[in-house]
């Protein structure tokens, strides 16, 4: 049906609510008018066109829809009808003496919204010359006036413009909630698009620096670097490719053409694969890394890749990158209830009340330096949040810049994840 040159599938969904205000509203005026003929005035010589053209008006615009699936061609069948009757009714209410004349002024605007800037300028040319006409016809005391014969002026010229008042309130109401919502969701699609940016600059410069680290210690000879070593960079190449593949993906379940393909998968296995990969970066640094795991392999619905490089291994990296040479970091996962819960605790120098309260928000600037100056870009909690809740999970952290005595000084973050209803062979 989208036979129009719409920007977006939205756009399309926005005129297509125009023309159905517009049909109702159209349809039930011309009754209102009808019966004012037929009951108030007692002029049923009209009739003859009044009804077929009302009859007209509140069926073949929506039989064109129905038949034809062309928006264009039903939009211009719903203004013939709607122009027609309207032009009719001033006609026999004294045309350019009509009470309602002023309604004229709605056919540019029901041709604009219907059909765009084309509807609008013919618009303005059928104005023009049914204007004209009523004029000639006025000069030459040409044509009925109902009004003047039956009807009070004064009482029809304000009914019709209270009339025209609730029509032009209720469109542009409509117009308006229509747009902010649009507005709405054009900003949310601008946001999403960033974000997945935004995981192209961090996720994919972490693991680029991982491997240029690698490269680096490879260059001072084969015995600096063991074909384990060779196998984490190899690791790393496929996790990028993946990640961009994910990306890619990413943008079309954002844009609602596809779904996040999350599934069942050994939450212990990736714990496993994602410790060996920042254990070098902590051995690094000088700090000890401890991996406690419950027996079963507690299995999830998730997106390896996802879940493995933007969530666990950007936390990961955060606790190396805040925590002293010398210190240590925890990982637990376990069971509990219906989910699994995964623990990242550091004993670094903490999170600022001030940082804390905005660690999930984009807009923010919660970046700043690690405890060896380690640069970052503060977009990796926002988008490890936002991630989680597309495979159904929960962020939380806790944090405390100095020590108490129920709790030692550092950060603790906190993820849950359901498990998995039916149980998989790990992917």
């Amino acid at each position: 049906m989208r036979d129009l040159e719409f920007t977006s599938n939205e756009a399309f969904k926005k005129r297509l609510t125009y023309f159905k205000v517009i049909y109702a509203l159209g349809v039930s005026v011309c009754l209102i008018y009808l019966a004012k003929y037929n009951f108030e005035y007692k002029t049923t010589e009209y009739n003859h066109v009044l009804i077929p053209g009302w009859l007209g008006f509140a069926i073949i615009p929506l039989l064109m829809m129905k038949l034809t699936k062309n928006f264009l061609w039903s939009a211009l069948t719903l203004s013939f009808f709607a122009i027609g009757m309207l032009t009719y009714l001033l006609y026999t209410a004294g045309g350019a003496e009509a009470p309602g004349i002023f309604w004229l002024a709605a056919v540019p605007l029901v041709l604009g919204v219907l059909i765009g800037l084309p509807g609008s300028l013919a618009g303005y040319i059928i104005v023009t010359v049914i204007i004209t006409v009523f004029w000639w016809l006025h000069v030459s005391r040409i044509g009925p006036n109902v009004i003047h014969d039956y009807g009070n002026y004064e009482k029809e010229k304000s009914f019709n413009l209270i009339t025209f008042l609730l029509f032009s309130c209720f469109t542009t109401h409509q117009y308006i909630k229509s747009e902010e919502r649009h507005l709405k969701r054009l900003q949310k699609q601008n946001s999403d698009v960033e974000n997945l940016l935004r995981v192209l600059i961090h996720d994919v410069a972490n693991t680029l620096t991982g491997m240029t680290s690698n490269l680096l210690r490879a260059k001072e000879g084969p015995r600096a670097f063991s074909s384990v070593e060779f196998e984490r960079m190899e690791k790393a190449v496929d996790d990028i490719q993946n990640l961009l593949s994910q990306v890619r993906h990413l943008k079309s379940v954002k844009d609602g053409k596809a779904e996040l393909p999350l599934k069942p998968l050994s939450l212990a296995l990736v714990l496993n694969e994602v410790y060996e990969s920042t254990l070098s970066q902590a051995q690094r640094k000088g700090i000890k890394l401890s991996l406690e795991l419950s027996r079963d392999r507690m299995m999830i619905n998730a997106e390896r890749t996802i879940l493995s490089n933007v969530v666990l291994l950007n936390l990961m990296s955060n606790a190396i990158k805040f925590s002293h040479p010398g210190e240590r970091i925890d990982v637990r996962a376990f069971s509990k209830d219906e989910g699994v819960i995964v623990e990242i605790q550091d004993y670094g120098i903490g999170i600022p009340t001030e940082i804390l309260e905005q660690i999930f928000s984009l807009q923010a600037k919660t970046s700043r330096p690690g405890t060896q100056g380690e640069k970052g870009t503060g977009y990796g909690m926002p988008l490890a949040k936002e991630y989680l809740q597309l495979m159904d999970g929960s962020l939380e952290i806790h944090s405390q810049i100095e020590a108490t005595p129920d709790r030692p000084r550092g950060t603790i973050v906190r993820l849950r994840l359901p498990l998995a209803k039916v149980h998989a062979e790990p992917s």
